[in-house]
């Protein structure tokens, strides 16, 4: 049956051509994912989501993010607490494991979709980056357009609406244009038949379907930040729960190249994060 289908993307980390060793440290890798559905079963999944932040006394209008989790954490543990950035300060009161079982219940909430598909790409950072920010993020999007277009195309009349999140109005107005000139321009895919002409930006408070893909995000960073120091286990669980089993695959269940892709291509790189969820899974 042919359909309209909602693709949220959102980022996380962080990217420019020339970082220092301290800006590695906070941002190691950049990573855009996007969460396919149905439409018809976005209604499903607002109504569950708000059910969630009821039962955990937040919010309606307000978003935790994935990496609000750290700075609470902090707070909470910390033996000078340093004061939380205004936006989060209501977080303050709420104990950071119950803000954990939140999260993680959202992203359970991918097993009532009947349809859905994860994308994810990621860039390893490093001191002497060689794209730049505009082509570094022109070719993370190219990858998600190309992997929405191929997993549409089994119906002519299927439509993929996709969302993101806004950041500034330089960057929004970037990532609009980058979309409309690899959309008219085309790229391996000649002509893109299957995705809507124009990129939507929409505020991630106010979206269900932004918020679930900040959380994918996180877990697939824990995933990719996981050490012999730093297990990043609550991410971790997440990541092999929710996010890995929802992965797009090829048909002989590759993985690697279809659900997850390096940013420029690397076979060492591919081969690294190959190696690490091999040896993650089987904790």
């Amino acid at each position: 049956m042919p359909g309209t289908y909602f693709c949220f993307s959102d980022e996380c980390g962080g990217y420019n051509q020339s970082m220092s060793s301290k800006q590695l440290i906070s941002h190691p890798f950049y990573i855009r994912t996007t969460l396919l559905m149905n439409s018809k079963e976005w209604k499903n999944l607002n109504n569950e989501f708000r059910n969630l932040k009821i039962k955990y006394s937040l919010p309606l209008s307000k978003e935790l993010k994935w990496s609000n989790l750290w700075s609470i954490k902090s707070y909470q543990t910390s033996p000078k607490k340093h004061p939380l950035n205004r936006e989060i300060a209501y977080l303050g009161n709420y104990d950071y494991l119950k803000l954990v079982e939140f999260v993680n219940e959202s992203l359970s909430l991918l097993k009532i979709l009947k349809e859905k598909k994860i994308i994810a790409t990621y860039t390893k950072n490093s001191t002497k980056n060689k794209l730049n920010e505009k082509n570094l993020l022109m070719y993370h999007l190219q990858e998600h357009m190309q992997r929405l277009e191929m997993e549409l195309q089994n119906n002519d009349n299927n439509l993929g609406v996709l969302f993101i999140d806004p950041l500034n109005n330089s960057k929004d107005e970037l990532f609009r244009n980058i979309y409309n000139e690899l959309f008219e321009g085309g790229d391996i895919i000649s002509n893109y038949k299957f995705i809507k002409d124009s990129l939507n930006i929409e505020n991630s408070h106010h979206s269900v379907g932004i918020q679930i893909t900040d959380y994918i995000s996180g877990a697939f960073n824990s995933i990719l930040k996981v050490s012999p120091k730093n297990d990043y286990k609550d991410g971790v669980n997440m990541f092999y729960d929710h996010v890995y089993p929802n992965l797009r695959k090829y048909p002989n269940g590759a993985i690697q190249g279809y659900g997850i892709r390096e940013v420029p291509r690397d076979t060492e790189i591919r081969l690294w994060i190959s190696d690490k969820l091999k040896r993650n899974k089987t904790k």
